[in-house]
Protein backbone atom coordinates (compact mmCIF):
# COMPACT_ATOMS: atom_id res chain seq x y z
CA UNK A 1 0.00 0.00 0.00
CA UNK A 2 1.19 3.67 -0.77
CA UNK A 3 1.44 5.91 2.16
CA UNK A 4 2.89 8.65 3.46
CA UNK A 5 3.88 9.99 6.79
CA UNK A 6 4.09 13.81 8.17
CA UNK A 7 6.08 14.23 11.18
CA UNK A 8 5.74 18.48 11.28
CA UNK A 9 3.44 20.02 13.07
CA UNK A 10 3.47 23.17 10.97
CA UNK A 11 1.80 22.51 7.58
CA UNK A 12 2.41 25.55 4.92
CA UNK A 13 -0.52 24.37 2.55
CA UNK A 14 -3.22 21.34 2.84
CA UNK A 15 -1.62 18.36 3.41
CA UNK A 16 -2.09 15.28 2.10
CA UNK A 17 -3.74 13.90 5.00
CA UNK A 18 -6.55 16.82 3.98
CA UNK A 19 -7.92 19.51 6.30
CA UNK A 20 -9.06 19.60 9.74
CA UNK A 21 -12.09 18.63 9.83
CA UNK A 22 -12.95 17.83 13.63
CA UNK A 23 -10.85 20.11 16.63
CA UNK A 24 -13.14 19.37 19.35
CA UNK A 25 -12.97 23.14 20.01
CA UNK A 26 -16.46 23.56 19.91
CA UNK A 27 -18.14 22.38 23.27
CA UNK A 28 -21.52 21.97 22.14
CA UNK A 29 -20.00 19.01 19.71
CA UNK A 30 -18.92 17.05 22.38
CA UNK A 31 -16.98 13.88 21.35
CA UNK A 32 -18.50 14.89 17.49
CA UNK A 33 -19.36 11.38 16.65
CA UNK A 34 -16.51 10.08 17.24
CA UNK A 35 -16.79 6.32 19.37
CA UNK A 36 -14.65 4.25 21.65
CA UNK A 37 -12.70 4.08 24.68
CA UNK A 38 -12.03 8.09 24.44
CA UNK A 39 -14.15 10.83 25.87
CA UNK A 40 -14.53 14.56 25.36
CA UNK A 41 -12.24 16.50 27.72
CA UNK A 42 -10.89 19.96 27.76
CA UNK A 43 -11.33 20.65 23.96
CA UNK A 44 -10.20 17.18 22.77
CA UNK A 45 -10.57 13.52 22.69
CA UNK A 46 -8.95 12.01 26.17
CA UNK A 47 -7.80 8.76 27.52
CA UNK A 48 -6.88 8.58 31.43
CA UNK A 49 -5.59 6.00 33.45
CA UNK A 50 -3.78 4.78 30.94
CA UNK A 51 -2.36 1.16 31.29
CA UNK A 52 1.45 -0.34 30.05
CA UNK A 53 0.67 -2.37 26.65
CA UNK A 54 -3.49 -2.26 26.77
CA UNK A 55 -4.96 -1.67 23.14
CA UNK A 56 -7.26 2.33 23.43
CA UNK A 57 -9.22 2.64 20.26
CA UNK A 58 -11.16 5.10 18.48
CA UNK A 59 -13.82 5.43 15.41
CA UNK A 60 -14.88 8.44 13.68
CA UNK A 61 -17.75 9.61 11.99
CA UNK A 62 -18.70 8.73 8.43
CA UNK A 63 -16.91 10.89 5.75
CA UNK A 64 -17.37 11.24 2.09
CA UNK A 65 -14.94 11.85 -0.48
CA UNK A 66 -15.35 13.62 -3.59
CA UNK A 67 -15.95 11.68 -7.05
CA UNK A 68 -12.50 12.96 -8.19
CA UNK A 69 -10.40 11.63 -5.25
CA UNK A 70 -7.72 9.23 -5.59
CA UNK A 71 -6.47 8.99 -2.70
CA UNK A 72 -7.74 8.81 1.60
CA UNK A 73 -5.87 10.41 3.80
CA UNK A 74 -6.38 10.93 8.02
CA UNK A 75 -4.22 12.85 10.30
CA UNK A 76 -4.15 13.87 13.94
CA UNK A 77 -2.18 15.15 17.03
CA UNK A 78 -1.33 12.46 19.66
CA UNK A 79 -0.37 14.26 23.12
CA UNK A 80 -0.44 13.96 26.86
CA UNK A 81 1.53 12.91 29.64
CA UNK A 82 1.90 9.01 28.03
CA UNK A 83 3.25 8.08 24.29
CA UNK A 84 1.58 5.45 22.56
CA UNK A 85 3.68 2.57 21.38
CA UNK A 86 1.76 1.89 17.76
CA UNK A 87 -1.16 2.84 15.96
CA UNK A 88 -2.86 0.61 13.78
CA UNK A 89 -5.34 1.86 11.04
CA UNK A 90 -8.70 0.03 9.71
CA UNK A 91 -10.97 2.14 7.36
CA UNK A 92 -14.50 0.33 6.86
CA UNK A 93 -16.83 1.22 3.38
CA UNK A 94 -19.23 -0.50 1.49
CA UNK A 95 -17.74 -2.57 -0.85
CA UNK A 96 -18.65 -2.57 -4.66
CA UNK A 97 -17.34 -6.00 -4.69
CA UNK A 98 -19.34 -7.75 -1.80
CA UNK A 99 -22.43 -4.56 -1.09
CA UNK A 100 -21.46 -5.08 2.61
CA UNK A 101 -19.36 -3.16 5.00
CA UNK A 102 -14.95 -4.43 4.50
CA UNK A 103 -12.79 -3.32 7.30
CA UNK A 104 -9.49 -3.09 5.89
CA UNK A 105 -6.40 -2.68 8.01
CA UNK A 106 -4.21 -0.24 5.83
CA UNK A 107 -1.30 0.03 7.90
CA UNK A 108 0.40 0.36 11.32
CA UNK A 109 3.12 2.03 12.93
CA UNK A 110 5.52 3.71 15.68
CA UNK A 111 4.32 7.08 15.88
CA UNK A 112 7.14 9.81 16.20
CA UNK A 113 6.84 12.05 18.79
CA UNK A 114 10.83 13.03 18.92
CA UNK A 115 12.00 14.79 22.01
CA UNK A 116 8.37 15.83 22.77
CA UNK A 117 4.98 14.13 24.07
CA UNK A 118 3.47 15.23 21.25
CA UNK A 119 2.95 13.36 17.70
CA UNK A 120 1.65 14.47 14.62
CA UNK A 121 0.20 11.85 11.93
CA UNK A 122 -0.30 12.97 8.62
CA UNK A 123 -1.09 9.79 5.94
CA UNK A 124 -2.80 8.73 2.83
CA UNK A 125 -3.09 5.64 1.03
CA UNK A 126 -4.24 5.37 -2.44
CA UNK A 127 -7.48 4.02 -3.42
CA UNK A 128 -6.43 1.18 -5.49
CA UNK A 129 -5.24 -0.16 -2.56
CA UNK A 130 -8.56 -0.50 -1.09
CA UNK A 131 -10.93 -3.35 -3.08
CA UNK A 132 -14.16 -2.68 -3.97
CA UNK A 133 -13.73 1.36 -2.62
CA UNK A 134 -16.68 2.95 -4.58
CA UNK A 135 -16.52 6.44 -6.52
CA UNK A 136 -17.38 9.17 -4.00
CA UNK A 137 -17.65 6.36 -1.13
CA UNK A 138 -18.69 6.90 2.33
CA UNK A 139 -15.75 5.88 5.12
CA UNK A 140 -14.71 5.63 8.65
CA UNK A 141 -11.65 5.01 10.66
CA UNK A 142 -10.62 2.74 13.22
CA UNK A 143 -7.74 3.65 15.05
CA UNK A 144 -6.27 1.12 17.17
CA UNK A 145 -3.23 2.68 20.04
CA UNK A 146 -1.32 0.84 21.72
CA UNK A 147 -0.08 2.57 25.22
CA UNK A 148 3.53 2.49 25.64
CA UNK A 149 3.22 3.36 29.86
CA UNK A 150 0.85 3.65 32.10
CA UNK A 151 0.07 2.26 35.47
CA UNK A 152 -3.73 2.87 35.89
CA UNK A 153 -3.18 6.26 37.83
CA UNK A 154 -4.57 9.44 37.70
CA UNK A 155 -2.97 11.88 35.26
CA UNK A 156 -2.06 9.07 32.84
CA UNK A 157 -3.22 10.19 29.87
CA UNK A 158 -3.38 10.10 25.97
CA UNK A 159 -4.95 12.81 24.06
CA UNK A 160 -6.31 13.04 20.19
CA UNK A 161 -7.09 16.58 18.95
CA UNK A 162 -7.03 17.88 15.60
CA UNK A 163 -8.69 14.72 12.93
CA UNK A 164 -7.72 15.49 9.85
CA UNK A 165 -9.19 13.33 6.14
CA UNK A 166 -9.56 14.93 2.52
CA UNK A 167 -13.41 13.93 2.62
CA UNK A 168 -16.59 15.95 4.20
CA UNK A 169 -18.85 14.88 6.76
CA UNK A 170 -21.54 12.08 5.49
CA UNK A 171 -25.33 13.14 5.70
CA UNK A 172 -25.92 8.94 5.31
CA UNK A 173 -23.74 7.24 7.77
CA UNK A 174 -22.51 3.92 7.59
CA UNK A 175 -24.47 1.59 9.93
CA UNK A 176 -22.93 0.21 13.17
CA UNK A 177 -20.90 -2.66 12.49
CA UNK A 178 -20.20 -5.93 15.28
CA UNK A 179 -16.18 -6.60 15.77
CA UNK A 180 -16.77 -9.08 18.34
CA UNK A 181 -19.66 -11.22 20.54
CA UNK A 182 -19.60 -13.26 22.92
CA UNK A 183 -20.96 -14.96 26.10
CA UNK A 184 -19.35 -16.30 29.88
CA UNK A 185 -20.43 -17.90 32.87
CA UNK A 186 -20.40 -15.30 36.13
CA UNK A 187 -21.53 -16.02 39.39
CA UNK A 188 -25.37 -14.06 38.62
CA UNK A 189 -25.39 -16.40 35.46
CA UNK A 190 -24.51 -15.71 31.69
CA UNK A 191 -22.87 -12.15 30.78
CA UNK A 192 -22.68 -11.28 27.57
CA UNK A 193 -19.92 -8.52 26.02
CA UNK A 194 -19.96 -7.56 22.40
CA UNK A 195 -17.82 -4.57 20.59
CA UNK A 196 -18.74 -2.47 17.89
CA UNK A 197 -17.54 0.07 16.05
CA UNK A 198 -19.69 3.33 14.53
CA UNK A 199 -22.61 4.52 16.02
CA UNK A 200 -23.65 7.80 14.79
CA UNK A 201 -27.45 6.82 14.35
CA UNK A 202 -27.46 4.19 16.95
CA UNK A 203 -30.92 4.57 19.41
CA UNK A 204 -30.14 1.39 21.51
CA UNK A 205 -29.30 -1.89 21.61
CA UNK A 206 -31.90 -5.28 22.18
CA UNK A 207 -30.52 -8.74 23.42
CA UNK A 208 -32.59 -11.59 22.42
CA UNK A 209 -32.19 -15.25 23.76
CA UNK A 210 -33.31 -19.09 22.50
CA UNK A 211 -33.19 -22.52 23.35
CA UNK A 212 -32.71 -23.69 19.92
CA UNK A 213 -30.32 -20.83 17.61
CA UNK A 214 -33.69 -19.79 15.39
CA UNK A 215 -36.50 -18.57 17.53
CA UNK A 216 -35.52 -15.60 19.41
CA UNK A 217 -36.85 -13.42 22.44
CA UNK A 218 -36.06 -10.34 23.48
CA UNK A 219 -34.33 -10.38 27.41
CA UNK A 220 -33.35 -7.00 27.78
CA UNK A 221 -32.32 -3.80 26.40
CA UNK A 222 -28.94 -1.46 26.67
CA UNK A 223 -28.66 1.98 25.80
CA UNK A 224 -26.03 3.72 23.36
CA UNK A 225 -23.31 4.78 25.58
CA UNK A 226 -20.59 6.18 23.24
CA UNK A 227 -18.17 3.64 24.05
CA UNK A 228 -17.09 0.60 21.67
CA UNK A 229 -17.79 -2.12 24.37
CA UNK A 230 -21.50 -2.85 25.88
CA UNK A 231 -22.28 -5.97 28.53
CA UNK A 232 -25.21 -6.73 29.63
CA UNK A 233 -26.05 -10.03 32.58
CA UNK A 234 -28.27 -12.91 31.76
CA UNK A 235 -29.83 -13.72 35.51
CA UNK A 236 -32.23 -15.89 34.12
CA UNK A 237 -30.18 -18.22 32.46
CA UNK A 238 -30.95 -22.19 32.68
CA UNK A 239 -28.08 -24.79 33.18
CA UNK A 240 -28.79 -25.89 29.14
CA UNK A 241 -27.68 -24.80 25.88
CA UNK A 242 -28.51 -21.57 24.53
CA UNK A 243 -28.07 -18.96 21.95
CA UNK A 244 -27.75 -15.07 22.09
CA UNK A 245 -28.09 -12.37 19.63
CA UNK A 246 -27.81 -8.21 19.70
CA UNK A 247 -29.86 -6.18 17.44
CA UNK A 248 -28.82 -2.63 17.26
CA UNK A 249 -32.04 -0.35 16.14
CA UNK A 250 -31.26 3.04 14.42
CA UNK A 251 -32.91 6.09 15.39
CA UNK A 252 -34.53 5.91 11.86
CA UNK A 253 -35.93 2.38 12.68
CA UNK A 254 -33.82 0.37 10.89
CA UNK A 255 -32.03 -2.66 12.14
CA UNK A 256 -28.86 -5.18 12.24
CA UNK A 257 -27.97 -8.52 14.18
CA UNK A 258 -25.10 -9.40 15.04
CA UNK A 259 -23.69 -12.95 14.84
CA UNK A 260 -25.40 -15.35 17.18
CA UNK A 261 -23.44 -16.76 20.38
CA UNK A 262 -24.04 -20.24 21.46
CA UNK A 263 -22.84 -21.07 25.34
CA UNK A 264 -23.20 -24.47 26.31
CA UNK A 265 -20.91 -26.41 28.73
CA UNK A 266 -19.41 -23.27 30.02
CA UNK A 267 -18.04 -22.59 26.53
CA UNK A 268 -19.18 -19.66 24.30
CA UNK A 269 -18.54 -19.33 20.90
CA UNK A 270 -20.13 -17.91 17.77
CA UNK A 271 -22.22 -20.24 15.51
CA UNK A 272 -21.12 -20.97 12.12
CA UNK A 273 -23.78 -19.39 9.68
CA UNK A 274 -23.57 -19.58 6.19
CA UNK A 275 -25.62 -16.53 4.08
CA UNK A 276 -28.02 -15.94 1.53
CA UNK A 277 -29.11 -19.27 1.07
CA UNK A 278 -29.44 -19.80 -2.10
CA UNK A 279 -26.12 -17.95 -3.32
CA UNK A 280 -25.80 -16.35 -6.72
CA UNK A 281 -22.12 -13.93 -6.37
CA UNK A 282 -21.15 -12.86 -2.25
CA UNK A 283 -21.31 -15.45 0.57
CA UNK A 284 -21.03 -14.15 3.56
CA UNK A 285 -19.82 -16.65 6.45
CA UNK A 286 -20.14 -15.39 9.96
CA UNK A 287 -17.34 -18.08 12.14
CA UNK A 288 -16.00 -18.31 15.50
CA UNK A 289 -12.76 -16.30 16.49
CA UNK A 290 -9.77 -17.50 14.64
CA UNK A 291 -6.92 -18.47 16.39
CA UNK A 292 -3.83 -19.94 15.18
CA UNK A 293 -3.92 -20.93 12.07
CA UNK A 294 -7.19 -21.66 10.83
CA UNK A 295 -9.43 -22.29 7.41
CA UNK A 296 -12.17 -22.35 5.68
CA UNK A 297 -12.81 -24.66 2.78
CA UNK A 298 -15.20 -25.36 0.40
CA UNK A 299 -15.59 -28.62 -1.33
CA UNK A 300 -18.07 -30.05 -3.86
CA UNK A 301 -20.72 -32.79 -3.02
CA UNK A 302 -18.31 -35.56 -3.97
CA UNK A 303 -15.65 -34.40 -1.07
CA UNK A 304 -13.39 -32.66 -3.35
CA UNK A 305 -12.04 -29.15 -2.21
CA UNK A 306 -11.92 -26.08 -4.65
CA UNK A 307 -11.28 -22.97 -2.56
CA UNK A 308 -9.31 -22.70 0.63
CA UNK A 309 -9.29 -19.09 2.47
CA UNK A 310 -7.38 -17.60 5.85
CA UNK A 311 -9.54 -15.15 7.45
CA UNK A 312 -8.26 -12.11 9.12
CA UNK A 313 -6.81 -13.12 12.60
CA UNK A 314 -9.67 -12.38 15.69
CA UNK A 315 -12.28 -11.88 12.50
CA UNK A 316 -15.91 -13.23 13.03
CA UNK A 317 -17.30 -12.58 9.90
CA UNK A 318 -15.87 -13.80 6.13
CA UNK A 319 -16.86 -12.88 2.39
CA UNK A 320 -16.20 -15.37 -0.21
CA UNK A 321 -17.13 -14.93 -3.97
CA UNK A 322 -18.83 -17.45 -5.70
CA UNK A 323 -19.34 -16.10 -8.92
CA UNK A 324 -16.95 -18.34 -10.09
CA UNK A 325 -18.48 -21.77 -9.04
CA UNK A 326 -21.20 -23.56 -10.94
CA UNK A 327 -24.83 -24.24 -9.66
CA UNK A 328 -24.55 -27.05 -7.13
CA UNK A 329 -24.51 -28.08 -3.60
CA UNK A 330 -21.64 -27.30 -1.75
CA UNK A 331 -19.63 -27.79 2.11
CA UNK A 332 -18.50 -25.11 4.02
CA UNK A 333 -15.85 -26.19 6.48
CA UNK A 334 -14.34 -24.30 9.37
CA UNK A 335 -11.52 -24.95 11.04
CA UNK A 336 -10.85 -23.06 13.99
CA UNK A 337 -7.19 -23.57 14.42
CA UNK A 338 -7.51 -25.22 18.14
CA UNK A 339 -8.52 -28.26 16.71
CA UNK A 340 -12.02 -27.71 16.36
CA UNK A 341 -14.35 -27.42 13.16
CA UNK A 342 -17.95 -27.06 11.85
CA UNK A 343 -19.72 -27.47 8.52
CA UNK A 344 -22.39 -25.68 6.88
CA UNK A 345 -24.05 -26.86 3.73
CA UNK A 346 -24.68 -24.04 0.97
CA UNK A 347 -26.63 -23.91 -2.48
CA UNK A 348 -25.25 -22.01 -4.95
CA UNK A 349 -27.60 -20.57 -8.30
Amino acid sequence: MSLSLLTTVAFSQTPVCGPIVEDFNTPANGAAGFTGSFSFQANKLQKQNVVATAVYSITTPTYRLANTATTLGFGFILDGTKQVARVTIKVMYVSTLTNTIEIVEIGNFVPNYGNSNSATICQAIDLTTLPGFPTGGAYRFQFDFVSAAGAGGNGETITFDDFRTNGIISQIPLPVTFISFEAKKIAGGIQLTWKVAGEENIARYEVERSTDGSNFTKIGTVNKSGLDTYNYDDATAVNSALYYRIKNLDNDGKYKYSSIARFINGRSEVVLKAFPQPVKSQLTIQHPVLTGNGSISISTADGRIIKSIKPATGSIQTYIDMSGLQAGLYMIRFEAGDGKSESVKIVKQ
